[in-house]
This record gives C-alpha cells, structure tokens and sequence, in this order.
C-alpha cells in the first residue's frame, strides 16, 4: 500500500490572551489567531467509522486553549514553543506547525511567529 501523509489542521483559532513584554499587553489580554498543522502516522488512520478509532482533532484544540489561558506569556515565541512541544507528546504526532499571529499590534498589518518540524 502507497504511504500517505495524514494531517490534522485546526485554522483561525481566535482566542484572547495574556502575552506580550509591554505594560498595556500584561494588562490587558489581546486577541490571537492560532493555526496549527499536525502530520499524523499512518497507525492513526481509522479502521472504522468512529471517534475511538482515530485522533480526535478536539484533543488538539483543548490543548491550545489550555496553554493559552495557563498564564502570560512575554514572548510570542516562548508561547508557540510551549504549544509545539505538548503537541509533540502524542506518540502519533510525527511533526507539528504552530503559527500565532496577533492581528491587532499594527494598523497595516499582522505580525506573528512560527515554529514547524514538517
């Protein structure tokens, strides 16, 4: 059988958070847009048509929401790093992407971070 590449994506997760190195940042929480790419083994592909035989993407979600609302973070890139590295627990994770953006800093456009293994 042909190998192919199986991912989860969770797109445009808008969350409001605690990060940022600025007094107005520490005490005000701003908007984040969170995109996530997980490339999953093969052995997660599921054999029949239920939840319990394959990756729940809910899972994934749940797990950004908590890291995000854990605590502040000064550095985007601390938070991205936290969220890529909990991901990457799960033995079926063979590589992740993280990317955040906040949408809201500059007028003319976004700024964001990203850290990937795939």
């Amino acid at each position: 059988m042909k190998s192919r590449n199986r991912k989860i994506v969770i797109n445009n997760l808008i969350i409001q958070a605690s990060v940022g190195v600025y007094e107005n940042e520490k005490q005000n929480k701003q908007k984040i847009i969170v995109n996530v790419e997980l490339l999953l083994s093969n052995d997660s592909e599921p054999k029949r048509d239920s939840l319990e035989s394959t990756q729940d993407y809910s899972q994934f979600r749940k797990c950004l929401i908590d890291i995000i609302q854990s605590q502040h973070f000064h550095l985007l890139e601390v938070l991205v790093e936290k969220i890529h590295s909990s991901l990457m627990i799960n033995s079926y994770v063979l590589g992740a992407k993280v990317n955040i953006s906040k949408p809201d800093i500059f007028k003319d456009c976004q700024v964001g971070y990203e850290l990937s293994n795939i």
